[in-house]
């Protein structure tokens, strides 16, 4: 295929994903490669399509908790969330990540917004029963649509915290690959990408599987193949598979990984679908 030929090929499928949503979750240790990715998002949101962006900022989050002489702890790939960690990881995610995200967009002429799930109700929450003892953390029970609606009528991209709210008002920590996941699966989005620091899902000797079905993720999960914190990743990706035609985890370090992944053949990291074709 010629150069000439691969352009024409992007802009067709560019032109292709106008007024569609796509769904991208940034994770904390991908926003010091910020600068191709909000590139990408300006592309995208300039050709007509619809960014909804979800962060993380774990990293973040661990770094101040060793600065207040606190231990991160995990169960399964979800940090454990006491009352005093809760307030961290709000003003954390909530405060700083969101905001200089929100700014970074802002800075090239995005109408970028940050929100938490607390704005608008936009996620209604519960507290999450398993596994047992992880404190203040929540899973989604609604996502409130006509807020992100109301936001893209308004041409603006929502930059989304990953906290929730419960109908007394309690704010509850959710992971953020969780939030971007069932937040793809209500709006019916046309691709979920996950950005993260690791070149993709990798099997037992480190290669990187550019494709799973998720019957063959499930098995690798029940293995011990995928495990740590790739778990609610690999999960977000599954469970999204009921409303979405595909999923995806990229790997955010690559330069413009969200372009190439999206309107090229070149796979950056892994996809997943429920009959494992290239979508």
């Amino acid at each position: 295929m010629t150069a000439f030929q691969e352009v024409v090929d992007c802009l067709y499928a560019l032109h292709d994903l106008a007024n569609e949503v796509v769904v991208i979750k940034i994770g904390g240790n991908v926003l010091p490669h910020h600068e191709a990715f909000c590139e990408d998002v300006e592309s995208l949101w300039k050709a007509g399509v619809l960014p909804v962006i979800v962060h993380g900022g774990g990293k973040a989050v661990t770094e101040w908790e060793k600065t207040l002489g606190r231990e991160a702890s995990f169960v399964e790939g979800l940090r454990v969330t006491d009352a005093d960690a809760l307030e961290l990881v709000q003003m954390v995610l909530a405060g700083k990540v969101n905001s200089d995200l929100v700014a970074m967009f802002n800075a090239r002429t995005i109408r970028a917004i940050g929100l938490t799930g607390a704005d608008g109700e936009l996620l209604l929450a519960k507290p999450r029963k398993k596994p047992a003892g992880l404190g203040f953390v929540g899973e989604i029970e609604k996502v409130n649509v006509t807020t992100l609606v109301t936001l893209a009528e308004g041409g603006f991209i929502p930059v989304i915290a990953p906290l929730g709210v419960t109908e007394e008002g309690q704010l509850l920590n959710i992971n953020a690959d969780t939030v971007a996941g069932d937040i793809a699966m209500a709006l019916s989005a046309r691709h979920f990408l996950l950005l993260t620091d690791v070149p993709g899902v990798q099997d037992k000797d480190g290669a990187v599987l550019p494709m799973l079905t998720a019957a063959k993720a499930r098995q690798f999960i029940r293995n011990g193949t995928i495990s740590g914190g790739m778990i609610p990743k690999v999960t977000a990706c599954l469970d999204a598979l009921a409303g979405i035609p595909s999923a995806h985890i990229v790997d955010g370090r690559e330069p413009h990984a969200v372009l190439r992944q999206l309107l090229t053949l070149e796979t950056v990291g892994t996809q997943f679908n429920a009959q494992g074709r290239k979508s």
